[in-house]
């Protein structure tokens, strides 16, 4: 699955980048082919740029995410 929207967990196929890392999506710059999206790495902290045609949303993270976010015991917002 390709990315759409901010808040999905994904992982990056890039030149120097382990593809087991994961990053979330903190904004989604949609432009047809030439999408991009600004990305978290939930390892180290650093944020990024990638093509969106480089990245894939890991589903069940983000399925985990997104209902914790609406259900969990959180005060995140």
């Amino acid at each position: 699955m390709k990315p759409n929207r901010r808040g999905q967990i994904v992982k990056y196929q890039g030149l120097e980048e382990n593809f087991n890392q994961l990053y979330v999506i903190l904004d989604f710059i949609d432009n047809g082919i030439r999408s991009k999206a600004r990305l978290h790495d939930l390892k180290t902290g650093q944020v990024s740029m990638g093509f969106a045609k480089d990245l894939e949303v890991d589903e069940g993270q983000t399925f985990e995410l997104d209902y914790y976010l609406e259900h969990g015991d959180h005060d995140l917002f």
